[in-house]
């Protein structure tokens, strides 16, 4: 039986129990899918800054391989951390931007939509596309990147935490905005992008790049003809592939 572990590069475990379930959705039946954060990170609803998460991202890697997990997933589109994970262990590590790349290129042309949200101190929430560039550049698909999209998010505003004050319980009132603003962005907004970047950008796929939105594109899959890719769906499933080889199935 494959085991993939999936890390949630959160210091809160937030996001955990819909990656599992998407997870779980989308690899076969015989797969195990473990999901783990790293509360050694500052606890927030916002990933933080690489300084910050590389080490104790790296030691849960380590971890991982050291369990003897078949293929390890690190959960964030921007894929923090993958590379220094690769050269770190003999076990195959992916991210959702090196499986999206694998996937797209088989159908040409694909662009690329992600959260146009204004970061805060110490935060890792790109603001602009070049973080896309370098890793199409890094994967070998740079030529066939189309346009990239911001798809616009509110930030929550500051009154949503400032009167509690135990850490948790604000990250959670804070993630669960954020959650919510994400939703209405990627339904209110995300359709017509999609269209833009299929008519206009002449894009043959959509790799969709935040896990907060895996498995809610069903209304862009509805507007645009051509393959729309889910961030954690297909995240699971090229690790199954990875760990499939690794194991000489």
């Amino acid at each position: 039986m494959p085991r993939i572990l999936v890390i949630s590069p959160s210091g809160t475990d937030l996001h955990n129990e819909h990656d599992l379930a998407i997870a779980r959705a989308a690899a076969s039946p015989a797969t195990e899918v473990e999901v783990r954060h790293l509360p050694a990170l500052p606890v927030s609803a916002y990933i933080p800054a690489e300084d910050v998460l590389l080490s104790p991202l790296l030691a849960a890697v380590r971890r991982g391989h050291e369990e003897g997990f078949d293929a390890i997933a690190i959960a964030c589109a921007s894929d923090p951390g993958v590379r220094e994970a690769k050269a770190l262990v003999p076990t195959p590590v992916t991210g959702p931007f090196e499986a999206a790349s694998r996937v797209a290129a088989a159908f040409g042309r694909f662009s690329v939509m992600y959260p146009g949200v204004t970061s805060g101190p110490g935060e890792n929430l790109p603001q602009d596309a070049n973080w896309i560039r370098r890793l199409a550049r890094d994967y070998g698909v740079l030529d066939l990147l189309g346009p990239s999209a911001p798809v616009p998010v509110i930030r929550p505003a500051d009154e949503v935490t400032s009167t509690l004050h135990d850490q948790e319980t604000q990250a959670r009132v804070t993630g669960g905005q954020v959650r919510e603003n994400m939703t209405a962005a990627i339904h209110g907004q995300g359709p017509a992008i999609a269209e833009h970047l299929w008519r206009n950008g002449e894009a043959q796929a959509i790799f969709v790049a935040c896990t907060f939105w895996s498995g809610q594109l069903g209304s862009i899959r509805d507007t645009v003809p051509i393959p729309i890719i889910d961030p954690v769906k297909t995240l699971v499933r090229y690790a199954e592939v990875l760990a499939a080889a690794s194991l000489g199935n």
